[in-house]
């Protein structure tokens, strides 16, 4: 038997497992590393990135957060944010954390990262809602994950700080 054991482990060994791994943008609290670090266990932060045509805001009502929640919005402009790498199961664990389908939806988009490169990601969005103020706690993580991502001060402070994300166009 314990033969055995060692000639499964002898072969186990030569064999590499493939695992699924997927590119994701983050633009609201998922850019905060360690909240990403506990919904997405074997995710890694790759880079910081730009979506072209969106436009970032705060809207809606989460009753988790008590406020308004990132959103992004079809509109001329760009969203910065975190690119992601993460695995099917973190996947799988950001549908569930998103709402998705019901609440947020999964699209795959055109992403450039800090070295000018397109790369597709996954990025979740929903139907505009009614523009809000997020609360004190949730704007704070959002903020504190844009520094981990190294977005700019200048879009945390004309984007991220405002009222309802677009504090930046006056």
């Amino acid at each position: 038997m314990i033969e055995h054991l060692r000639e499964t482990e002898e072969i186990l060994k030569g064999v590499k497992t493939t695992v699924n791994t997927y590119l994701y943008f983050a633009y609201g609290s998922n850019m905060n590393h360690c909240q990403m670090k506990k919904r997405c266990p074997e995710s890694s932060f790759i880079s910081k990135g730009k979506l072209e045509g969106y436009e970032f805001v705060y809207d809606g009502f989460s009753v988790k957060w008590k406020g308004a929640v990132a959103n992004i919005i079809k509109k001329e402009g760009s969203v910065e944010g975190g690119i992601f790498k993460i695995t099917e199961s973190d996947r799988d664990l950001l549908d569930c954390y998103e709402g998705f389908p019901r609440s947020y939806q999964r699209s795959e988009l055109p992403v450039k990262d800090a070295g000018g490169n397109i790369c597709k990601a996954y990025v979740y969005m929903r139907y505009s809602e009614k523009r809000g103020t997020p609360s004190y706690p949730y704007r704070k993580t959002v903020i504190q994950g844009a520094r981990d991502c190294g977005l700019s001060e200048c879009y945390i402070k004309g984007f991220l700080e405002g009222e309802s994300g677009d504090a930046g166009k006056g």
